[in-house]
């Protein structure tokens, strides 16, 4: 199974039992990263994806990806969806091509195979007894949740340190069991942000449990807003690959459309010459 970024792709795969973590600090677009691999998979691989926001609104993450897999403007799709709530709302301003648009990336998620939860508050137990309710429904072929601080213990005499090492264990099992893999988001310290390289670490992680069940460990990063010169680069830093090797891969940001992209940089093909 393919994650739908091609330099990606080259380097990891999102192998049947394995638990891949994805982790970044705020404001990074872990939603938007994971979201796009469910709609790369559900839509274009036809397959089965499970996805547990716990964060966002179903509603809000079907307008995501509607705006991702159109290629519309979110702020041209938020106004669309409002004025179907209330059509006082003047849309004037959205173009034929803008309906056609919206049109079109609801056709496409109306016909995928995607089933967003978002019930919350969810227990590891919650989640797994609709994992394999689905599995067994549905023919799930991956499992996303995010994120998973968000996801409650289910043993009252843990500290919530050791509860999220038991969901972690407890989703690596699952994974097995369901020969599925399973994509879980997680938050990082704002404390990066204090230090001089922002660049995530695994050594970032304060519980063990990341480093003991993951089979893959992805982070986000963007350079940091107070930086004048940003640029739409993001890099996917592919710190743990239990089948394969570490590096980086580097994704277009394209915000406006809750998207990142397969990019091309002049760099690398100089590089190659």
């Amino acid at each position: 199974m393919k994650t739908g970024f091609k330099e990606l792709d080259n380097k990891i795969k999102l192998n049947n039992g394995e638990l891949i973590i994805i982790a970044a600090t705020a404001c990074m677009g872990k939603t938007t990263f994971v979201s796009n691999i469910m709609d790369n998979v559900a839509i274009k691989q036809n397959k089965g994806v499970l996805f547990f926001s716990l964060e966002t609104s179903k509603e809000s993450l079907w307008l995501k990806s509607i705006s991702n897999n159109a290629t519309i403007e979110n702020s041209k799709v938020d106004l669309f969806a409002a004025h179907q709530l209330d059509n006082s709302l003047d849309i004037s301003k959205l173009t034929e091509e803008d309906i056609d648009r919206i049109t079109y990336g609801k056709e496409l998620l109306k016909n995928a195979p995607i089933y967003i939860e978002d019930k919350v508050p969810y227990t590891i137990e919650d989640i797994r007894k609709k994992s394999r309710e689905m599995k067994l429904n549905k023919d799930i072929d991956l499992i996303i949740i995010d994120y998973v601080q968000l996801v409650l213990g289910d043993n009252e005499e843990l500290s919530r340190a050791e509860e999220i090492e038991d969901i972690l264990m407890k989703l690596k099992i699952l994974a097995k069991e369901l020969n599925v893999p399973i994509i879980v988001t997680s938050y990082l310290s704002a404390k990066i942000e204090r230090r001089e390289n922002k660049r995530p670490f695994m050594s970032d992680f304060s519980n063990v449990g990341f480093l003991t069940y993951s089979d893959i460990v992805l982070f986000i990063y963007r350079e940091p807003y107070d930086n004048k010169n940003r640029s739409n680069v993001a890099e996917i830093i592919i710190a743990k690959n239990r089948d394969g090797g570490t590096g980086i891969v580097k994704l277009a940001w394209i915000p406006e459309y809750h998207k990142f992209g397969n990019a091309i940089f002049m760099e690398d093909k100089n590089e190659d010459k």
